[in-house]
This record gives structure tokens, C-alpha cells and sequence, in this order.
């Protein structure tokens, strides 16, 4: 079941014109001077295969791969209407991705509005995906 969400994550991504790993990418470690409103991690046994950072001051929303197991940590960003974005890391362990609201598009998130973050792990993102952890949050500023 877990592989099939994250593979309609994907998919309605693409069916509803959201963008994929458009980010730029950042440090081995998320920006230490954001003070994070939300850290996720993905449900596998520590350490964790992935971390969510999200910072709702400028939609700031990190994803990274936080263990050595081959598989890619995503973060996949989105209302119940629809995909906004996914994320992707790329680097293996220790590396980081970054989007934000000045990235523009669909990273602009929409404020007083209700966001789901769902982070999960996946090999060269393909299925299976595994070890999701769906949140939600208000961006309220």
C-alpha cells in the first residue's frame, strides 16, 4: 500500500501540473539559520531515511536523505485538491534539497490554507516506496 502512495504522489503530480525536483539543492544540512516550525521524519526504525523541514516564512520546505540505505528521500507537498510539488533528494546520505516560495510556480504556497507534507523514501524513485509520514500544517505566516 505504501508504494501506491507514493506512486499516486507522482502521478498527481504530473496529472496536476506540479513540479518535480525543481529545487535547488542544499547543503548536507539543512540552512541552520531557519528556526524549522516543522520537522518530520519518514517511519523507519532510527536513523530515520528522511527528514521534512518546513518553515512557513517564506514556504521554505527541505527534505533529506538521513541514512546510508540506497533510497532517495522525498517530500511531497499538497492539499486536498492537489499536488502542489515533490521533492527529491538525490546525493545519497547527508544531502538536502530545498524549495521555496521565491523559487516561484507552485512553490509559492497559498497563505491560511492547510498543507499536507508527506515524507517517504524510495529507490531511484521508483516502487516500492516505504516508510511514509503524512502531516499536516496551517501557513499562517
Amino acid at each position: 500500500m505504501r508504494g501506491k502512495t507514493a506512486a499516486f504522489a507522482v502521478a498527481a503530480c504530473l496529472v496536476t501540473g506540479g513540479s518535480l525536483a525543481t529545487a535547488t539543492p542544499a547543503s548536507a544540512t539543512v540552512d541552520p539559520g531557519i528556526n524549522w516550525d516543522h520537522t518530520w521524519h519518514t517511519t523507519d526504525a532510527s536513523p530515520y531515511g528522511g527528514t521534512v523541514y518546513v518553515e512557513e516564512y517564506g514556504d521554505v520546505v527541505s527534505v533529506c536523505d538521513t541514512a546510508a540505505d540506497g533510497y532517495n528521500a522525498n517530500a511531497w507537498v499538497y492539499q486536498s485538491t492537489g499536488t502542489y510539488y515533490v521533492i527529491t533528494t538525490s546525493g545519497g546520505n547527508g544531502s538536502c534539497v530545498t524549495a521555496r516560495a521565491s523559487d516561484g510556480g507552485y512553490h509559492n504556497l497559498p497563505e491560511n490554507e492547510t498543507f499536507h507534507v508527506n515524507v517517504y523514501t524510495c529507490n531511484n524513485n521508483d516502487a516500492p516506496c516505504a516508510y511514509q509520514s503524512d502531516h499536516t500544517f496551517l501557513n499562517d505566516h
